[in-house]
């Protein structure tokens, strides 16, 4: 591996920089919303049950999404419904733009890293050209680093672009989902504690 690395030069190590950076940025996102599922079937098919008991705080000390748009709908469930929508609409917003965090790195490293891959190439390719102008072509093996620096350089933006966009992508989807997941969980917030409500004003 540090032969490639050396072989591919100043180029091919900033490449490897933003592949790193966007398997992080992938693994953390995948956690993150691996999260935000865990806490959605693991409060909401014991809601109605848990609010018909008299448990004003059905997520417990959990600091998720659900969490957050209950505790925000709650503090304005003796007013008008349409303030408790109103309510869920700005947090449904801040949710919003946790879900999509950082999913801009893997669109940015998706579009420099294949003009990464051609900088290295086009290097490549000028040390090729400038070891044959030198030298001619009687050392094949000053002509082959020059042409690895090239193809490495190809290879490695391509694959990083090809990951960035699968992942970029995915995410971007299970983003939109889990933001129509909120949307109805909004929704079934509103019917419980408007119920809530009722039963307690009886």
């Amino acid at each position: 591996m540090y032969d490639v690395v050396t072989k591919g030069g100043v180029v091919f190590c900033v490449i490897i920089a933003c592949s790193l950076l966007a398997m992080t940025v992938a693994i953390q996102r995948w956690w993150f919303y691996r999260l935000v599922e865990r806490e959605d079937s693991k409060y909401i098919p014991g809601l109605s049950q848990a609010v018909a008991a008299g448990n004003t705080r059905p997520f417990g000390n959990d600091d998720g999404p659900l969490a957050r748009l209950w505790a925000a709908m709650q503090q304005v469930c003796t007013k008008a419904s349409d303030e408790m929508s109103a309510v869920a609409e700005v947090v449904l917003d801040k949710e919003s733009l946790r879900l999509e965090k950082y999913l801009y790195i893997l669109a940015t490293i998706a579009t420099i890293a294949p003009l990464l891959g051609l900088l290295g190439t086009v290097l490549g390719m000028i040390k090729t050209f400038h070891v044959a102008a030198m030298s001619g072509a009687g050392n094949p093996q000053l002509l082959a680093e020059g042409i690895a620096e090239a193809l490495y350089n190809t290879a490695a933006g391509l694959f990083v672009t090809i990951f960035c966009i699968i992942c970029h992508n995915h995410y971007r989807n299970w983003s939109a989902r889990r933001l129509c997941m909120l949307e109805t969980r909004a929704k079934e917030f509103s019917s419980l504690l408007i119920k809530g409500g009722n039963n307690s004003g009886q």
